[in-house]
């Protein structure tokens, strides 16, 4: 039986010097090893993967799709880097469904109602001064920049300069630092809101909030807006979304060339190809009729067909 333990940490390392942060798929790394281990199984065989595969038959097929996925790329590295034959399991199995779900965008008209609710009070909801006044600003980050709240609440002090309008990004989610830019009113928004609660203590987060009190807030945002609220839709992330829509919007409408902003929205979002801003731009309503007046040779390769994009 092979030393698993010692290999697993050598497949975590070799994912890391490849630049993937591979944080969530490291639990499922482990999770494989110690089915490995618990079943005493010497050789990885087509049989072995199946069975794990069928292990909960409670989660959904995106789920053992993604699960698979990692166990496929601990194979390739088991017989390519380590020389031990073992079962290679094909792409075209457990395929991962990219194209299920279609973020909420939101109209003009509802971004303004949203802004319009931001400061109002809410019923069952205790505020204090700092919330009052940090909330809404978050919002207004999320949908002004189209950072991600992740990024957003792990920003300290000494990444945000006034003087440039802008955030400096450390832990993004491709592991790369970049800059992102806030207009001037939101600029000194921000500004007004740093002196008003902090004293020079650059290593302090400027947002101490979790993702989950955002979360709450924002739905009672919306439903104060009369925005209808499922299960999945409108999430925080869609904000990410229609930043993106609202911005190709303005500029067709402006009659300016689309080609000159998608590498401005590539280094604001932290994509390293233009092609995936394809994956955050979605048709509603308020695009329909402003991409009617160009034509699909302008306009076809950001019609979604989606890749390998991370959101």
């Amino acid at each position: 039986m092979y030393d698993y333990n010692t290999i697993f940490n050598e497949f975590i390392q070799f994912k890391h010097f490849l630049g993937y942060k591979y944080k969530t798929d490291e639990i499922q790394t482990n999770a494989i090893k110690n089915y490995l281990i618990e079943n005493n199984i010497t050789k990885i065989t087509k049989e072995v993967t199946e069975t794990y595969a069928r292990l909960n038959p409670n989660l959904s097929s995106n789920t053992i799709a993604r699960n698979m996925c990692v166990f496929r790329e601990f194979c390739y590295f088991f017989k390519y880097q380590k020389n031990i034959d073992c079962y290679q399991i094909p792409t075209k199995i457990y395929p991962q469904n990219h194209n299920n779900f279609i973020p909420y965008i939101f109209s003009y008209k509802e971004i303004k109602l949203i802004y319009s609710n931001l400061n109002k009070p809410l019923n069952n909801y205790h505020y204090s001064y700092y919330s009052q006044i940090c909330y809404p600003l978050i919002i207004k980050i999320l949908y002004q920049t189209g950072i991600r709240i992740g990024e957003l609440l792990n920003i300290k002090l000494e990444n945000y300069y006034h003087e440039l309008s802008a955030f400096k990004i450390i832990n993004s989610k491709n592991n790369e630092e970049r800059y992102v830019t806030v207009s001037d009113n939101l600029n000194e928004e921000i500004n007004n809101f740093i002196k008003k609660f902090f004293y020079n203590k650059s290593n302090e987060y400027i947002f101490k909030l979790s993702h989950s009190t955002i979360l709450n807030y924002f739905k009672k945002v919306l439903k104060l807006s009369n925005i209808k609220i499922t299960d999945k839709k409108p999430r925080i992330h869609d904000l990410r979304h229609t930043f993106v829509v609202h911005n190709i919007d303005k500029t067709i409408k402006q009659k300016k060339d689309i080609n000159q902003i998608l590498p401005l929205l590539k280094a604001q979002l932290g994509h390293k190809s233009i092609n995936s801003i394809a994956y955050y731009f979605h048709i509603n309503k308020d695009i329909l009729g402003t991409i009617n007046t160009i034509s699909e040779k302008e306009l076809g390769y950001l019609i979604p067909s989606i890749g390998d994009v991370n959101e």
